[in-house]
């Protein structure tokens, strides 16, 4: 909730999340299928919201928290529902970014939501007062660190890391993702951090997007030194429109 990354590789789309939480917070489940009537989609959950930070449906969307909007704001006493589970509600819909347009986010902590959605990228942000939505460049690979702990200063030493690693690196996958986060030692503002005994970085989650074929799910839960890898097939979504006409007759047209 804390870092996400995006990157596009030989047909593959990459994202990339670390949750930095309070230890001491009830332990999340790992990552698995959730079905309703008209939905499908894989995450992991927060028991004690309910809620979930980074998860991928059937029909290919994917959706990534990340705590706060453009700066870091002074946070309110009390909300009215937990951003986990505006993704949670999300991850159920064919068109997120639409629906997302059309919800009231009255009384919501400010986040952003890196959304992949119709083969787009979307940055989405409620920033408490306003909703923001970008159309972003899907050939780009790019980072996001949260503004509720990371300065302008640090989000960028950050990011001049990610794309000097990103430029060199010919290959990559979970394994190799993780590595560049080992290497940038800094407990304070580093990608793996430890800033105190209430936080630090909690879990790893990894998905690795075929589009329209499926996608992989590797996480890593930190406290616990737990690994997982779940696959969940996607597909793209047409309509089924003959439910308007089924009981309609096609009269031939008049010339």
């Amino acid at each position: 909730m804390c870092t996400v990354l995006f990157i596009p590789s030989n047909g593959r789309y990459l994202f990339v999340s670390l949750r930095d939480e309070d230890p001491f917070r009830a332990k999340a489940n790992n990552p698995q299928i959730y079905e309703g009537e008209n939905y499908r989609y894989l995450a992991p959950v927060d028991p004690k919201a309910g809620g979930t930070w980074a998860g991928i449906n059937s029909y290919g969307n994917v959706m990534i928290l990340l705590n706060g909007g453009f700066e870091k704001h002074k946070p309110a006493g009390q909300y009215r529902k937990s951003r986990g589970l505006i993704v949670k509600e999300l991850l159920q819909s064919v068109y997120p970014v639409v629906e997302w347009s059309l919800m009231d986010m009255g009384g919501i902590e400010p986040y952003t939501l890196i959304t992949w959605s119709e083969n787009n990228l979307f940055q989405l942000v409620w920033d408490g007062h306003s909703k923001h939505r970008m159309l972003l460049d899907t050939q780009q690979p790019a980072i996001w660190s949260s503004a509720t702990l990371y300065t302008p200063e640090a989000k960028e030493k950050r990011s001049q890391l990610f794309d000097q690693w990103v430029h060199d690196q010919p290959f990559i996958d979970h394994k190799t993702v993780m590595k560049f986060f080992q290497s940038f030692k800094d407990y304070e503002n580093g990608f793996l951090m430890h800033r105190s005994a209430s936080l630090r970085t909690l879990s790893y989650s990894f998905i690795e997007l075929q589009p329209s074929v499926q996608a992989i799910y590797h996480y890593d839960d930190f406290s616990g030194s737990l690994t997982d890898e779940q696959i969940i097939h996607t597909s793209g979504y047409s309509p089924d429109l003959s439910v308007l006409f089924s009981n309609a007759s096609i009269a031939p047209c008049k010339k």
